[in-house]
């Protein structure tokens, strides 16, 4: 078995990832891919057509602070990854902040992938250990990526 036969086993079957598989793919930004920790993992696999699919895959760094997940897209007949998108970070909150962001998609078709960015802005004079408390008002933004039979990942804002 190929390499890239091998990561499509674990891309389906969504198992761990090690760094060398990312690296493989070559469609994952190396500063992410070469930073990351030892192992990654396959949230989701989609299939789009009879040869392709897509995989939402977090990218945990080495610091172990964030997620980064990415879309990445696998050309099985080729045997090639057609493309990544980045969706989504997943950091530790910082609630000392003034603000902070939350993220969270949602696989709303086959072909599409709604994110939510909320961005929670704090009141200036916080209660320690309530963090529901300390909220002022939220500011919700979504964008759609759209992923095409061919494996093509486009972004619409909303």
């Amino acid at each position: 078995m190929s390499k890239f036969d091998s990561i499509v086993r674990d891309l389906k079957e969504q198992r761990e990832l090690v760094r060398d598989d990312l690296l493989a793919l070559k469609v994952i930004d190396t500063f992410y891919s070469y930073r990351s920790a030892e192992t990654s993992y396959c949230d989701t696999t989609v299939q789009l057509s009879d040869s392709s699919f897509y995989s939402i895959i977090d990218v945990n760094d080495s610091g172990g602070t964030c997620t980064h997940v990415f879309i990445v897209t696998i050309d099985e007949k080729n045997k090639r990854a057609l493309a990544s998108k980045y969706l989504e970070p997943v950091c530790d909150i910082d609630y000392s902040m003034d603000s902070y962001e939350l993220y969270e998609h949602k696989i709303i078709s086959r072909y599409s992938i709604l994110l939510t960015k909320t961005t929670v802005f704090q009141k200036k004079d916080k209660i320690l250990g309530d963090e529901e408390q300390n909220i002022d008002h939220k500011v919700i933004e979504t964008r759609y990526f759209i992923i095409s039979p061919e494996g093509q990942i486009n972004i619409v804002e909303r």
